[in-house]
């Protein structure tokens, strides 16, 4: 269930990608894109079922990580991986969450009508960067991590297919890092 909250959120980035790089078609596409879907029946219902996969994804993952605490003996505790320790786990979740809840609170209070130079303006200032910028790392590593994990409950476990993992990973984050590379490639 876990996996299946986690490959929702996995597509809305794809579509979300989608309509982020409609930011190099101009000003004109970009918002007529987002004036049309902030418009539509879509949007209420996609923003429920994001909020809806979020808080149950981060609800199994605490209760995962706290029935795995609670296991009677050591032989029944899942080790967590060496090469990454707990907390870095923990605070790459936590920068997610606050990441989401950021970009969100700042999305839904940006006039859509103009959303473009919103954008602009955001990725003017050296913190905002510097939020996205950890933002995308810590998505990318998150999502590295449950591709592959999703691959591995599907019984593909291959290095090959990891590799894909980490292909489409790249692919995804660049994508979403041209948004503010052009904006700073126009700047100069």
């Amino acid at each position: 269930m876990m996996a299946i909250a986690g490959l929702f959120w996995f597509f809305f980035l794809i579509l979300y990608l989608f309509g982020a790089l409609t930011f190099h078609a101009g000003e004109s596409f970009f918002t007529a894109t987002h004036v049309w879907f902030s418009n539509s029946i879509f949007h209420p219902i996609l923003l429920t079922l994001l909020s809806i996969t979020l808080a149950f994804h981060i609800a199994v993952a605490i209760s995962r990580q706290l029935n795995n605490n609670e296991s009677s003996g050591d032989r029944y505790k899942k080790p967590y991986p060496k090469a990454v320790p707990r907390v870095v786990a923990w605070s790459g979740a936590s920068i997610i969450l606050a990441f989401i809840i950021t970009h969100s609170v700042q999305m839904l209070s940006t006039d859509t009508a103009n959303l473009y130079s919103e954008v602009q303006s955001i990725f003017q200032r050296p913190l905002m960067w510097a939020i996205y910028g950890l933002g995308m790392i810590a998505i990318s590593t998150h999502l590295h991590h449950g591709l592959t994990n999703v691959l591995q409950t599907l019984g593909v476990s291959s290095k090959q297919y990891k590799g894909s993992a980490l292909i489409i990973v790249i692919l995804i984050m660049a994508g979403y890092a041209s948004i503010p590379i052009g904006i700073l490639y126009a700047k100069f």
